[in-house]
């Protein structure tokens, strides 16, 4: 990482973070999308459940909101500590299973559902009771049922809501070639609490 760079807008490039292989990472491209729909603000506390490598909760640190980055792999959390070190951010790792450890944490302006290990109903009830009347939830999905999953949930509950299909090509060296290489689709489903 260039340690001079200052970013001043979301998207830092994926090589600048830590990985482990295993851990998951929202990328650069459906990161700043996702950055867009949440909105955040200064001062805004911000959750990210399922926080992987923490990608998403760096950025949001560092748009100043006070981050909640949840995380069950012990390996994940040593990871995320490493990343918000790196970009000399400071955010708060919460180590245990969503959506239980999420009732010890203040409510939240702004969701970011990265990862619901299989209970994304019960996490996405408990993230839509703790919001606050105007806040803002966003998941990236990349199986074909939780996108319309969390449409129907937020959809029933009054959020505004907004569905994006996003599927990135990137230019690749193959060999003496340059090819075109599509990454897996990605449904980013965002909305507004409308509602106490």
């Amino acid at each position: 990482m260039n340690e001079q760079r200052d970013y001043q807008v979301p998207g830092i490039p994926d090589n600048e973070f830590q990985r482990i292989p295993g851990v998951p990472m929202t990328k650069r491209e459906i990161r700043t999308l996702a950055l867009s729909r949440l909105q955040v603000f200064p001062g805004a506390l911000v959750y990210d459940v399922g926080a992987g490598s923490g990608s998403v909760a760096v950025e949001c640190a560092l748009l100043g909101g006070q981050v909640y980055a949840v995380e069950k792999n012990p390996r994940s959390q040593e990871l995320i500590k490493e990343n918000a070190d790196r970009f000399k951010i400071s955010l708060e790792i919460v180590s245990g299973e969503a959506p239980e450890i999420l009732q010890e944490l203040p409510r939240p302006h702004r969701v970011f559902l990265g990862g619901s290990g299989g209970n994304l109903e019960s996490i996405l009830e408990s993230c839509h009771r703790k919001l606050l009347p105007g806040g803002r939830l966003a998941l990236t999905a990349v199986t074909l049922d939780h996108g319309p999953r969390t449409y129907r949930f937020l959809q029933e509950r009054g959020y505004l809501m907004e569905a994006l299909q996003i599927q990135v090509s990137a230019l690749r060296h193959r060999g003496k070639a340059l090819m075109w290489e599509g990454g897996n689709p990605v449904t980013l489903i965002s909305g507004e609490k409308t509602a106490t």
